[in-house]
């Protein structure tokens, strides 16, 4: 039995790693090519834990094809190599097996048909991957057994040096059923799971029937719905699937999501069982919860990872895992988490952010490809930053294994940032004023053809990103136990970016909750309309409090003009969204119009305002028709509230109690406003910047980072 005990409990107020009871960092390196040199390198930068990856050891001697590159098969031999070569060159390094759970092709062999099955969008046909289908019971169950006798023989023989495991299904081992232009998985054992999946939410054929609007179905003749019902390219085409005519769509979207995450639910038991038989207490962490996809992308209707529920309440999972937000790292942007940090620490998960980002010296392009060490710095270190701020650590990814860390600048940093982390690791609890909440019951009723979430989500927190203070990033649905530990009270801005579908319960929550202490809200598109099966204004209306109405149909782009500071501005999408709303309040006061005019609902006592503004005695309620709002209006509304801006020029701003990270986004005069007066040191050289003072104005270059502590 192993002596190495390991968990994730609270310090400093957050999630954090225990090593036999003592918090550490979790600061990791990840190389799928783990050479002697590169733990040299990272262990002398005070990172001593490391992962390695591979394919699921089937015992048949067969390789695995899943469609990606051949990773080498987790046998013992394997197993016993990689981790010599670790503990040879560090002796007290921790280690984190990972398994991907693909079927070799010896397993593929002996059980042909099995495949999955995607509907290809660009091509329209059906088409067979090299994956096995996650429908399969008997799939599931021969992959756990032999994860079973993985772990068996790690703690056996390396139990001292081992941190935890983590595995996955799905593409990339990531718990998505495929990343690509794909509806997916149409196996022929989907049927009799998404019929099960009916019969328990619906319970009889009359409440099926009433749902779908469909007189013949039941619960023992549902079909899965045809996925050309997922294509639709007129340009008047709804953004959202509307319940009226597709619930379907959504129950199916639904019963894969829910499918997938009862995956990682079931790994979890599964390890945490076997663990504790062999007496074990270790770690246990895989990839779910994304929800901050790329935007204008067609990917996500094969993804499967909206039902965030089913693994935030798992007790035996310690960690989550996602890579930062691939859509602004360039050194100058920003960076935002791909899933929701602060949903993550509010059920006691511990965020494990992957940071695949290039250096200069990576060969195969996969992010941004930055030119020197100096911009590879300046990349590597906001990433951190943003992390280390929202409560989680990060394992620094070599994703090629092409010895991307290999440079002494690279290491120099990644040795200040370890040393900071372990300089701070309490008082790690959130400072920010400004709560973004998006709804992932949403995400499943939405069209991502029409282009309309990565706005509402990717490309607006790219924009919240930049409003000069922090952020955190929760699910609507956390709403009940943020109030049951009375964690509103800090938040004086709250952002609602997708909430077109909220249940009675959640809409009552947020009336009698967030609606008062003089609280700002600013809600997107159109809040509250999936209500009673239908489009539904009124519910608009009765959650943000604005009268709107509701047209559908429109061929013409989102894009709303707005006046700041005597300037205009205009901001949007130019794709087509529908449904849409226009605002139809006199008592709220219009900031904002439409640009495109050509059909407006005057007689319906619309004139197109599209950004509305209106006062309650406890609350002030914002409602804008259009997605991608830019940071200046952002932030104008957020100082209205009473928000402490730090700065006003679109920086990316880290802020805790006793340390501010600054990741700057021009050349020119940077002024840092604190919200009371103090002293502040440069965090790594250990200058005097600021002594006793509230203000500070820097010299600063695109892409520098600046990190104080507070004396």
């Amino acid at each position: 039995m192993s002596k190495l005990k390991t968990s994730v409990r609270l310090y400093g107020g957050v999630p954090a790693i225990h090593v036999n009871g003592v918090p550490v960092t979790g600061l990791m390196h990840w190389n799928r090519n783990l050479e002697a040199e590169d733990i040299r390198n990272f262990a002398e930068a005070g990172v001593r834990i490391f992962s390695f990856i591979g394919n699921l050891d089937l015992g048949d001697g067969t390789p695995t094809h899943d469609g990606s590159t051949c990773f080498r098969t987790m046998t013992p031999e394997f197993i016993e190599g990689r981790m010599k070569t670790i503990l040879q060159v560090c002796p007290d390094a921790l280690v984190i097996p990972r398994f991907r759970l693909h079927a070799s092709d010896g397993w593929k062999a002996r059980h042909p048909g099995s495949l999955m099955r995607f509907y290809n969008l660009e091509t329209f046909a059906f088409e067979d991957c090299a994956m096995t289908t996650l429908w399969s019971d008997e799939w599931i169950a021969d992959a756990l057994e032999a994860l079973g006798r993985s772990l068996e023989y790690c703690e056996r023989e390396w139990g001292e040096s081992i941190l935890g495991y983590h595995s996955g299904f799905g593409h990339c081992a990531e718990h998505v059923w495929c990343w690509g232009s794909k509806v997916a998985d149409y196996h022929p054992l989907m049927t009799r799971h998404f019929r099960r999946w009916l019969t328990q939410r619906y319970r009889s054929d009359e409440a099926l029937r009433s749902a779908w609007n469909d007189p013949s179905v039941t619960l023992e003749n549902a079909e899965p719905p045809s996925p050309e019902r997922f294509r639709n390219f007129t340009p008047s085409a709804s953004s959202l699937l509307n319940p009226e005519t597709e619930q379907a769509l959504i129950d199916h979207l639904r019963c894969h999501s829910e499918r997938m995450a009862g995956l990682v639910v079931r790994q979890a038991e599964f390890v945490k069982r076997t663990l504790a038989r062999l007496g074990a207490e270790k770690l246990f962490g895989a990839f779910y919860c994304y929800a901050n996809l790329p935007a204008n992308s067609i990917t996500h209707y094969a993804g499967g990872q909206d039902a965030h529920r089913i693994v935030l309440e798992c007790r035996d999972l310690d960690y989550l895992s996602a890579p930062v937000g691939y859509s602004a790292r360039q050194p100058g942007g920003v960076s935002t988490a791909q899933m929701l940090p602060a949903s993550a620490e509010l059920a006691g998960k511990l965020y494990f952010a992957e940071d695949d980002t290039g250096t200069h010296l990576s060969g195969n392009p996969h992010n941004v490809l930055p030119a020197d060490a100096r911009q590879s710095v300046q990349m590597m270190t906001r990433g951190f930053l943003d992390v280390w701020r929202s409560g989680g650590t990060q394992w620094f990814m070599d994703l090629f294994g092409e010895g991307t860390y290999r440079d002494r600048t690279l290491m120099e940093n990644v040795a200040r940032l370890a040393d900071f982390a372990g300089r701070r690791m309490e008082q790690r609890e959130s400072t920010a004023q400004i709560a973004v909440f998006l709804s992932d019951r949403s995400l499943s009723c939405s069209k991502t053809f029409q282009f309309l979430t990565g706005s509402l989500i990717e490309q607006q927190l790219n924009e919240i990103a930049a409003i000069g203070a922090s952020y955190d990033l929760f699910r609507i649905e956390d709403l009940p136990e943020l109030v049951r530990r009375n964690r509103l009270k800090q938040y004086r801005f709250a952002i609602m970016l997708n909430l077109h579908f909220l249940d009675g319960e959640l809409r009552e929550l947020i009336d009698r909750e967030l609606k008062k202490d003089h609280r700002s809200i600013l809600w997107f598109h159109a809040p509250g309309l999936l209500r009673n099966g239908k489009f539904d204004a009124d519910g608009c209306f009765e959650l943000t409090g604005i009268r709107c109405v509701l047209a559908g149909g429109q061929r013409s782009s989102l894009i709303t003009e707005v006046l700041i500071d005597g300037k205009r501005f205009s901001y949007g999408t130019p794709r087509n969204v529908n449904p849409r709303l226009y605002g139809a309040d006199p008592d709220a006061e219009a900031l904002g119009w439409m640009v495109e005019g050509t059909w407006t609902p005057y007689r319906k006592g619309a004139d197109g305002a599209m950004l509305l503004e209106k006062h309650f005695p406890e609350w002030t309620s914002i409602w804008s028709a259009s997605p991608n709002m830019p940071s200046a209006l952002l932030g104008m509304f957020a100082e209205r509230a009473g928000v402490h801006l730090y700065t006003s020029r679109g920086d990316q701003v880290f802020q805790s109690k006793q340390w501010l990270g600054v990741h700057c986004k021009w050349n020119g005069m940077l002024e840092l406003h604190f919200p009371e007066r103090g002293s502040w040191r440069d965090a790594f050289s250990g200058a005097l910047l600021v002594e006793n003072g509230d203000c500070i104005r820097l010299a600063t270059r695109r892409g520098e980072n600046l990190l104080l502590e507070r004396e």
